[in-house]
C-alpha cells in the first residue's frame, strides 16, 4: 500500500535558520511521521526545508520541478524527480497527484497554488484536504471571507501550528 501524498507549498526564498524555515521543515518532519509521502516544488526554500524535516524523519519526497527554469535544480533531499515542460502542468501535476495540501506563507507563486485550490474547492472540482497554515495565507484567507462570491467551504481548514495542521490531515485521510 502507498502512502498517502501531501503536497506541501511555499515560498522558495526562506532562508534556513529562520522561524519560516524551522516551521516548513518541523512540517515535513511530522507529515513523514504520521506516515505520509512529502511532495512539493522540489527547489530552495520551504520546499528544501520540507524535505528535509521528511528525510530527518525517514520519509519519502517527491520533488516536482519544470523546464521553465533550466538553471535550477532539485533539492538534495528529494528522493523523486517529475520533471515537467511548463510551469502550470506543474501546478496541475501538484495538486492532481496529491492526496492533500498545506499551505505555508510565500510570494505570488505560492498564492496562485492557493488561490487555485480556493477555486477548485469551491467549484467541486477538489474535494481534498487543505491546510491553510501560513501565518500571512490566513490572513488573506479571512480577507478573502469577506467577498459574497468567494465561499470558502470544507475541506480547506487553517491550522496555527505544524502539529494542528497535521492532525487536521490525519482527521480528513485517515
Amino acid at each position: 500500500m502507498t502512502k498517502p501524498i501531501i503536497a506541501v507549498f511555499g515560498s522558495g526564498k526562506i532562508k534556513r535558520n529562520t522561524p519560516e524555515w524551522q516551521t516548513a521543515h518541523t512540517c515535513g518532519r511530522l507529515l513523514a511521521e504520521a506516515g505520509f509521502s512529502v511532495m512539493n516544488g522540489g527547489y530552495k526554500g520551504a520546499m528544501e526545508a520540507s524535505a528535509e524535516g521528511a528525510k530527518a524523519a525517514g520519509g519519502q519526497t517527491i520533488g516536482v520541478t519544470t523546464d521553465e527554469f533550466p538553471d535550477s535544480v532539485k533539492n538534495p533531499f528529494i528522493d523523486e524527480e517529475k520533471r515537467i515542460p511548463h510551469w502550470h502542468g506543474r501546478l496541475q501535476y501538484l495538486i492532481q497527484q496529491a492526496d492533500g495540501y498545506v499551505v505555508l506563507d510565500g510570494g505570488t507563486g505560492t498564492l496562485v497554488e492557493c488561490v487555485t485550490l480556493l477555486e477548485m474547492t469551491q467549484k467541486g472540482f477538489l474535494k481534498k484536504p487543505t491546510v491553510i497554515l501560513g501565518a500571512k495565507m490566513r490572513e488573506l484567507l479571512d480577507f478573502l471571507k469577506n467577498f459574497p462570491e468567494i465561499k470558502v467551504a470544507h475541506p480547506v481548514m487553517t491550522a496555527d501550528t505544524p502539529e494542528k495542521a497535521i492532525q487536521c490531515l490525519k482527521q480528513n485521510l485517515f
